[in-house]
């Protein structure tokens, strides 16, 4: 049986179905078209195939410009934060060299160099365009002598062995008492006590700090000052560091107006101090 459907388009489509097999077959006359043509192939793709070839073109010129121009030498080293260490020090220091590409430098190869100089305690650095290096160090401030085999060496805040001192040219305080395990310069010096020194002295009053001569921690923990005149300061243990320094700064002050002589000072009680005078001075204790 053969059917013909007739639709409104402008070709028709003949259908045959084979009743005898269980199945259909499409015949479609000769110069009968499809109801879906292919779509015809546009130059949309190869287009954007030469864009990013384009592209990726620019993108190598102007890495090449950047990393061959002389307009990006190096031509200035900005050193700024440095106080102790000479600007040109820290220059060699870096690695970092006039005339270099500034996006060849290595900055992070830099900071660690400058990183392993103990003084040091923080370094950045950035490239200011087109042709300046910028290192901004924070210098590590010694604030104690420490006492070792062959003579003295001064430490930070931190406890961070920075170079040997002398004592005739100090002005800092020495630090007594402690059992000492020295390493390298850079390194921290590591002492059961020496963090309890070290805090002590910064809470102290700076005015007091400055008529210091040594500070002494004996085995309990216990902290004795002494000033550049000798008289002696017994703070207890370290609680209430700030107060303590406070009433010995007090002591101190009144004696120098009246021209008292101590032995030394007990402010194991801050709030009920006892003061000792020399015997020469003909004063009772209080």
């Amino acid at each position: 049986m053969t059917l013909f459907l007739v639709l409104p388009w402008t070709s028709y489509l003949h259908f045959s179905y084979n009743i005898g097999n269980y199945g259909h077959q499409r015949n479609l006359p000769q110069g009968v078209g499809t109801l879906y043509q292919p779509r015809a192939t546009t130059p949309l793709k190869k287009n954007h195939f030469m864009q990013s070839v384009f592209f990726i073109l620019l993108v190598v010129i102007a890495a090449y410009v950047l990393l061959q121009s002389p307009l990006f030498e190096v031509k200035s080293i900005i050193v700024s934060g440095n106080r102790q260490l000479k600007a040109e020090e820290i220059k060699k220091l870096s690695g970092i060299t006039p005339g270099s590409n500034i996006f060849k430098i290595n900055l992070q190869q830099a900071r660690e160099k400058l990183a392993l100089v103990p003084i040091i305690k923080k370094v950045e650095l950035k490239r200011k365009l087109p042709a300046t290096i910028v290192i901004n160090v924070t210098e590590r401030n010694a604030v104690a002598l420490l006492p070792v085999k062959n003579g003295f060496i001064k430490v930070d805040s931190d406890g961070v062995y920075l170079h040997k001192g002398d004592i005739a040219l100090s002005a800092l305080p020495i630090i007594t008492g402690l059992s000492l395990k020295v390493g390298s310069p850079g390194e921290r010096v590591e002492s059961p006590y020496l963090p309890l020194a070290l805090d002590t002295l910064a809470k102290l009053p700076r005015s007091l700090v400055q008529q210091l001569s040594e500070i002494h921690i004996n085995e309990s923990g216990q902290i004795w000052l002494y000033t550049l005149d000798g008289a002696q300061g017994r703070l207890g243990l370290g609680e209430d560091i700030e107060y303590k320094g406070l009433v010995f700064l007090q002591v101190l002050n009144s004696l120098s107006k009246t021209g008292g002589k101590i032995e030394y000072v007990d402010l194991s009680n801050p709030k009920v101090p006892v003061v000792k005078y020399e015997k020469n001075n003909g004063r009772a204790n209080r």
